[in-house]
């Protein structure tokens, strides 16, 4: 038996596979000193990164990456918080790490 879902309904499915303790954890305020730490781990950001975009992801993922530590290895659900933290992570350092690389990294 086939089921049909609208949108709605399957975002709310594909975010409850996300544990609760990690939805709690993951605020701004949380979130912002892991994104801080991305940013000291990549100084010559201007001869590592091609663009903005790269760089933002990279500072992202770092940041992501030392949020979880070694947790969710190897848990099945592991892709699903990823993408859940990469969305949340862009819409709210996302900007604010574009404007930094295109201050520090101007085209001539």
């Amino acid at each position: 038996m086939k089921y049909v879902i609208t949108e709605s309904q399957y975002n709310f499915l594909k975010e409850s596979v996300v544990p609760i303790s990690i939805r709690r954890r993951a605020t701004e305020e949380n979130l912002k000193k892991y994104i801080s730490m991305g940013e000291i781990n990549f100084p010559t950001l201007c001869d590592d990164f091609d663009d903005a975009y790269d760089y933002a992801d990279a500072v992202i993922d770092y940041g992501i990456d030392e949020f979880l530590g070694d947790t969710l290895d190897d848990e099945d659900y592991y892709s699903d918080v990823m993408d859940y933290l990469r969305t949340l992570c862009r819409d709210l350092f996302g900007q604010y790490l574009i404007d930094i690389y295109k201050q520090t990294c101007f085209e001539e």
